[in-house]
């Protein structure tokens, strides 16, 4: 809840969305809930979920636990900081969302083509102690949890989405 409260403070006074933001935990074990889309109004979740990060390797679907950070094209891994969520498409994996990092520590996002998406390898629901797949350096959900975050983004401009450690 303090992160929200820091986070719709960041969003007022930038002009980004004040009622509905993301946020992803990669501090907890990848087979755990750890993305959050978070009602900034009623300060509380609307929809807790598993998410997979980048693996690091060279093949993207790797198990992993615990998240690596970088910002380096080609490393494959997450980044930290803020993002705003930007355009929607139709892409390999379904409907995907471009993200535009607002932090230094994740200022390559667009150029490295990291965008939160579905996948249908990726749980709906946690598998503690079993791992998540891994990425390329995306969030990515299952389609299910995909299909219900869309709904909310196309009612929804400037979304900020913080994903942290």
């Amino acid at each position: 809840m303090e992160r929200a409260v820091v986070l719709r403070e960041f969003c007022a006074r930038e002009g980004y969305n004040t009622r509905v933001a993301m946020f992803v935990d990669l501090s907890r074990h990848s087979g755990r809930n750890r993305f959050v889309v978070w009602d900034m109004e009623r300060n509380e979740p609307m929809l807790i979920a598993p998410v997979s990060h980048g693996s690091g390797a060279q093949r993207s679907h790797v198990r992993s636990a615990y998240a690596r950070l970088s910002n380096e094209d080609g490393s494959h891994l997450s980044s930290e900081g803020r993002a705003v969520v930007a355009e929607r498409y139709e892409g390999r994996y379904g409907v995907a969302y471009r993200l535009d990092g607002l932090d230094a520590t994740n200022s390559n996002l667009r150029s490295r083509c990291v965008v939160l998406h579905g996948w249908e390898y990726t749980t709906s629901f946690p598998i503690f102690p079993l791992s998540t797949v891994g990425s390329f350096g995306c969030p990515v959900l299952s389609c299910k949890m995909m299909a219900r975050v869309d709904e909310i983004l196309r009612l929804e401009e400037r979304v900020v989405i913080d994903i942290f450690k």
